[in-house]
This record gives C-alpha cells, structure tokens and sequence, in this order.
C-alpha cells in the first residue's frame, strides 16, 4: 500500500523538527492493523483503488521511501511521480480508445446499411469518421512525443498536463462521435457493443490525475505562463525574499 502520510516526531528520534511534513511509505498489505477495503465502482468501471483502513499499525523506517532521508520529502515525491504518470497511463488509455473506436466505427460504417448504401457514404458520417481519424493520429503523436522526453530523463510538468488534458479531451470527442455513428447499436449494452462500456468510462480519464478543469487553469495556464516567461517566477522568488541591509 502506498501511503501519503503528515509526520509528527515530537520525540525528537529523526531530528530537531517536530513535524518533517508529507512523507511517503511503503506498507505490506498483511501488515497487523491494516485492513484492505472493497474497490470503488466509478460508473460500473473496473478500478483499482478503494478505501483502506489502518489502526495502531507499525510502519518501520525501512518502509519510509528514501528511509529517513525520505522523511518529509513527500510532497516533492507525490508531484514528480505525478508529473511522469499523468503524461503515461492516461493520454495511453485515451489513445488505446481512440484507435478502437476508428477501427469499430470505420468497420460498422462499412457494413451498416441504410437506404441501400453503406452509412459510410452518407456525409455526415464521414464527417465524424473524418474527426476520428485526425484526432487519433493526433493523440498517438503527441503520447510518442512526451514519452520519449519521460523515457529521456526529463520531468516535464506542464508538457504531461497538456497531454492529459487534451487527449483525455479527444477522447470524449472520439467517443461521442462513435457514439453518433453506431447509433442504437451503440447505446444497448452487451458482447456486440464495443463502444458503450468507453463512452461509460469517459468522466474517469477526465477526472482522474488532476481533473482537467483545474489541470488547465493550475498548471497548463498558472505554472505553464510562470515557467515559460523569462522574469516572472524570479520576480515571484524575489518578493518572497527577506530584506537583507
């Protein structure tokens, strides 16, 4: 279990400071005190995260990520590692879903027959499958693109936030307009339907790993227009700074 926890040392065994602050832990399942929860069910999607409890639990120093270096260096930890795995596991689901639901909808517009001609020939599905296309090969650019800079070493905070925000978007775009095309087909559950279950799922990937409300006012927009002006943040770093004579 990965746990996020605020650290109170008023004995003093780590050091002077009485509260280090956030700090991050590694801690067994099977560990006493510890009890697993039921997982969470976001809109009928399987998930992997659930509440978990704790009572009188030991967590010893070894399980403290970075041991007692790593004390009160939680934060620090929390923010990289989500720098790198907003720019990984969602923009790769979007783009996953993108390309099946080019594949289903092109197909289903092929062999779906409507007035004697394929509804692919109609112009407004091509339209839709014309937006699918584009948005698709977009997102699976953009995905390559950020993941060789993370395969690089780099920690692009706000390039993985462009990412999660705007393929995560395509994603509802690319969903809706299969949607469109499949029409009844695509609103009646079941083995045949295999675009319902994505568009089920679309608020998670918009929710998750930093909502994309708040992803693009906070940080494409806050940290995106501090980070790339040449003075602001050391002018922001200047003001916060004591007067020395």
């Amino acid at each position: 279990i990965g746990l996020a926890f605020k650290l109170h040392d008023p004995d003093h065994l780590l050091g002077e400071c009485e509260s280090p602050g956030i700090t991050v832990a590694l801690i067994p399942g099977e560990t006493p005190g510890v009890e697993i929860g039921e997982r969470h069910i976001p809109l009928d999607i399987p998930f992997q995260n659930g509440p978990n409890h704790g009572h009188d639990v030991f967590v010893p120093l070894e399980q403290v990520i970075g041991g007692e270096h790593g004390v009160g260096q939680g934060w620090k930890m929390l923010v990289e590692s989500l720098a790198e795995g907003r720019g990984i596991s969602l923009p790769s689901l979007a783009t996953g879903a993108a390309k099946s639901a080019a594949r289903y909808s092109g197909a289903y517009a092929r062999i779906r027959r409507q007035f004697n001609l394929p509804i692919g020939k109609f112009e407004g599905i091509q339209e839709a499958l014309a937006r699918i296309a584009g948005y698709t090969y977009q997102a699976d650019a953009a995905r390559k693109l950020t993941l060789s800079g993370i395969d690089l070493g780099e920690k692009p905070s706000v390039i993985t936030a462009i990412i999660k925000y705007h393929l995560t978007e395509r994603y509802r775009r690319i969903t809706n307009d299969a949607m469109d095309i499949q029409g009844g087909s695509g609103i009646c559950l079941g083995p045949s339907n295999l675009t319902g279950r994505a568009y089920q799922a679309i608020p998670i990937s918009i929710t998750v790993e930093g909502a994309n409300i708040l992803t693009r006012s906070m940080i494409i927009f806050g940290q995106g227009a501090i980070r790339s002006h040449p003075w602001v943040l050391k002018e922001f770093q200047a003001v916060a700074e004591e007067d020395h004579d």
